[in-house]
């Protein structure tokens, strides 16, 4: 076998490096890369057909990554799972094209049919129609990247200068192949910088933005805006409902106006998940996540009302002095808080906290100065009560004028400074006037006209629903002062009577003004001699009515009541005027006592009123 002449020019074979060149350097995809580089091949060297193979990342076989005159069938033949294996288990399943990777040198076949070494090649000859073959590697840098194999149709032996061109073609395909690869990386390594130094404007914006809400955060905190002011800058902020509650759960500020929503409900927040999170105690002022909850009416999925999800919930604690003080709720924002957004709210949590404490500290030293104006105006006479009373009508109550005294008690006891800023706010929300600490009570000096009653039963309403159904708030009304010499009587009737309620653990507003001659035991009595004076009178009375299910009690109040008049008490009651006399015989029986006597309608009056104030009926 003779082997033909190469015709290869040198202005040829720099055309074809500068393309193959170029077409590396321009990104061309791999595939279309490579098979330029067979097409060139069988320009330059002859070859009817050329196929370029690449290894695996193992390596374990060679893949076909680019090829010029090649059948379709006999490309997927050597595909895939029939691809070229790097070392087989034996030669029958050999072929050059590993030979030539596995071995890092040109193997040549001048004839297919003479071969014997490699089991699949003359399988492999047959479906594409060649007759011989060259496999070169391809080796950049050291490093071996696959195989070059030009195949010849007719029986052909590949001479030394056939086989040096070949090489050197593979070494220019490798060479491009490494010049993709670094420019790839470098291109790789400059998308990388490109995006970290975008990363890092981003990071910088980010900051800046931090720094310009922590700065309008010190200005708000600087112009004294308040908790309102605070809160409706935060729901700009972030665009989201915020509410700042006291321990207790008490609304102090909320923003937006509108589209606000609130924090999760009392409900929600007895539910597993939620309650978990609230008590979660992680230190500071982190801001956790409150885990959704469902909403609705009982059975509201069974009538085809599907159960609301609660929107997005995150919560930072208001810490004061290592306690819980209040907490701030952010809801439903337009997207999670990132880190530097939670961030700014721990630092609107820690204002807050300080606002909170200015509250406080300003609430007890208005708690002190009322207690003092209001001590010395029960405690003391002359030139020291008349300064009194004109600091109190500096502060926009006139006692030169009647004035009403009244005493507020809850049960049990709440921490003192919140219970004086809620009396205090509760008393600003009816009408002007003096509240402040007095020996075991609260007291209020309000104007006596017009009447107070209302005024003094809606304190009472907005006391009771402040400090929820755990505790009992009682509020007595007491006689009206005419003037402030008078002031000291009238709460010594409207704390014995708050101090006659609280035992019974019942409440509730008491309005006194009315006892007339009763309010001198009020006033004079201790509540331990009050109660054993009534039930001396009573106690016989009251246990028959709890033995036998009577009304005797309820006749004889309604009796005393109605001026002794034992028709308009049957009237009253709804009985016959022969049951009230029986119910009436019955009550002397019991008390001993001559009901047609005088001291003893008095008496038993005064019995009856004692029980009623002690939460007796």
């Amino acid at each position: 076998m003779e082997a033909p002449g190469v015709p290869v020019h040198l202005r040829s074979w720099l055309r074809a490096v500068g393309e193959i060149a170029r077409a590396a350097n321009g990104g061309e995809p791999v595939d279309a890369l490579l098979g330029r580089v067979a097409a060139r091949a069988c320009a330059l060297i002859g070859f009817d057909h050329c196929a370029v193979l690449l290894a695996d990342g193992e390596p374990q076989r060679l893949q076909m990554a680019g090829s010029s005159g090649l059948t379709a069938d006999y490309v997927a033949l050597i595909s895939g799972e029939n691809s070229p294996v790097v070392h087989p288990s034996g030669p029958a399943l050999d072929t050059p094209a590993a030979r030539a990777y596995r071995e890092q040198r040109t193997v040549v076949v001048a004839d297919v049919r003479e071969d014997d070494r490699h089991g699949r090649l003359r399988l492999l000859a047959e479906a594409q129609g060649y007759r011989a073959l060259v496999a070169v590697p391809l080796r950049a840098s050291g490093v071996q990247l696959g195989v070059l194999v030009g195949y010849s149709v007719a029986p052909r032996l590949f001479g030394a200068a056939e086989q040096e061109l070949a090489e050197l073609l593979a070494d220019q395909a490798a060479l491009a192949l490494e010049n993709r690869c670094l420019r790839a990386a470098e291109q790789s390594a400059i998308a990388e910088l490109s995006r970290a130094n975008e990363e890092l404007r981003r990071g910088r914006a980010v900051q800046d933005w931090a720094e310009r809400q922590h700065h309008a955060l010190m200005e708000l905190a600087l112009a004294g805006v308040g908790l309102s002011g605070l809160v409706a800058a935060l729901a700009r902020t972030l665009r989201a409902s915020v509410t700042v509650e006291d321990a207790d759960g008490g609304v102090l500020a909320r923003a937006p106006e509108r589209g606000y929503r609130p924090p999760p409900s009392p409900a929600a927040r007895r539910r597993l998940p939620v309650r978990a999170a609230l008590e979660d105690r992680t230190p500071g002022y982190a801001v956790i996540r409150v885990p959704e909850t469902c909403s609705g009416r009982p059975g509201a999925a069974a009538v085809g009302h599907p159960p609301t999800i609660d929107p997005r919930t995150w919560m930072a604690p208001v810490v004061l002095g290592g306690e819980l003080a209040g907490r701030l709720w952010v809801v439903d924002p337009r997207k999670s808080p990132a880190p530097v957004e939670r961030r700014v709210i721990e630092r609107f949590s820690l204002v807050i906290g300080l606002e909170l404490l200015t509250r406080r500290q300003l609430v007890e030293a208005e708690a002190q100065a009322s207690g003092d104006l209001i001590g010395t105006l029960l405690r003391a006479d002359g030139m020291e009560r008349q300064a009194a009373v004109e600091r109190a009508c500096a502060l926009g109550l006139d006692l030169r004028r009647p004035s009403a005294i009244a005493v507020v008690a809850v049960d049990p006891p709440q921490p003192l400074a919140r219970w004086h800023g809620l009396v205090r706010g509760a008393v600003e929300r009816e009408s002007p006037g003096l509240v402040g600490p007095y020996e075991d009570l609260e007291v209020l000096l309000v104007p006596a006209a017009p009447d107070p009653r209302t005024t003094l039963q809606r304190t009472h309403a907005h006391l009771q629903q402040a400090v929820g159904a755990a505790a009992t708030v009682t509020l007595v009304a007491g006689p009206v002062a005419e003037a402030p010499g008078q002031l000291a009587a009238a709460h010594r009737v409207a704390a014995g009577a708050a101090r006659l309620r609280l035992p019974a653990g019942s409440g509730g507003f008491v309005d006194v003004r009315d006892l007339g001659l009763s309010s001198l035991l009020l006033e004079a009595g201790t509540p331990e001699a009050l109660r054993g004076f009534a039930g001396r009178l009573l106690d016989p009375v009251t246990d028959d009515d709890a033995r036998r299910g009577g009304d005797l009690l309820k006749t004889l109040r309604a009796w005393l009541g109605s001026g002794c008049s034992a028709p308009e008490t049957a009237a009253q009651l709804v009985v016959h005027p022969n049951t009230v006399a029986y119910r009436l015989a019955k009550v002397e029986r019991l008390t001993g006592r001559n009901l047609r006597r005088p001291d003893v309608r008095m008496e038993l009056h005064l019995a009856v009123t004692v029980h009623e104030l002690s939460g007796g009926g």
